[in-house]
Formats: C-alpha cells, structure tokens, sequence
C-alpha cells in the first residue's frame, strides 16, 4: 500500500491498461476456444446476400457448398467465420452490429481503453504535478 501512496493517481494509468487487457483476453479466449475461428453472428439477409454472391460463383460453389453457410462455419476472410450452433462463447464473439461492421464485447473493451489511454497519461502528469507543488490551504 505504500507503494500506491507514493503513486498518486495510479488508477488514471491502470484502468485504461487493464480494460486493453481484458478486451484482448476476450477476443483471445474465443480465437482458442473455436480452434483459430472468430465467429460472427450475422443476421438473415446478411448470410442469405452473402452467401447468394458465393453461389454466383461456380468455382467457389464447387469448393463450398451451399449448406455451410446455413449451418455456419462459413469462412468470411482468415479469421471470421459466420458463427453456428457449434460456435463457442458466443457470447464474446462479434454480435453487435454497428454502421458497416460487427463488433465484439472485447472490441468495445479495446476501443474503451485506448480512448482513455489517449488522455489520461495527461491528467495522471497534470494531477501529480499540482499535487507535488501546490500546497494545501489551512
């Protein structure tokens, strides 16, 4: 506890650091957890548009065939795959559409804790600095 109190201020540092912790331990967990895959749960006319543009294709509708994208598993680019019933911690994977993308508890983490990390270095500096020369009235 000493520690700290020689820190002032140690929570303006350690809660940006901690929740960029958290979002990558997130979106790390589902990565493993569906061996590599990071499922993304799309809505109806998004799988059907998606997966009509596949089939457009002969060559990729011979390599994939229709059912997949039904069942998910469906390969979106290296990592997403359109999330299925075998999909694990869904619940962390990307399910909130947002604009032109989907995101995922842990991308909101992320995105949380760089904004905060982007000025609170500033208000940790400005804090310490008016704590060590000004002094307390009374």
């Amino acid at each position: 506890m000493k520690f700290l109190r020689r820190f002032p201020y140690w929570y303006l540092i350690a809660v940006p650091i901690l929740l960029i912790c958290l979002g990558i331990g997130s979106n790390q967990a589902v990565l493993v957890a569906n061996h590599g895959k990071f499922p993304v749960m799309a809505n109806a006319a998004w799988v059907d548009m998606y997966c009509s543009a596949k089939d457009a294709d002969p060559e990729e509708l011979a390599s994939t065939p229709p059912s997949s994208c039904v069942n998910g598993g469906e390969m979106l680019d290296e990592t997403h795959s359109i999330m299925g019933p075998n999909s694990h911690l869904k619940v962390l994977a990307d399910i909130f559409p947002l604009g032109h993308a989907i995101y995922s508890i842990g991308d909101g983490l992320l995105y949380l804790g760089f904004w905060l990390f982007s000025f609170s270095p500033y208000m940790w500096l400005a804090l310490t600095i008016r704590k060590l020369f000004v002094t307390p009235q009374g």
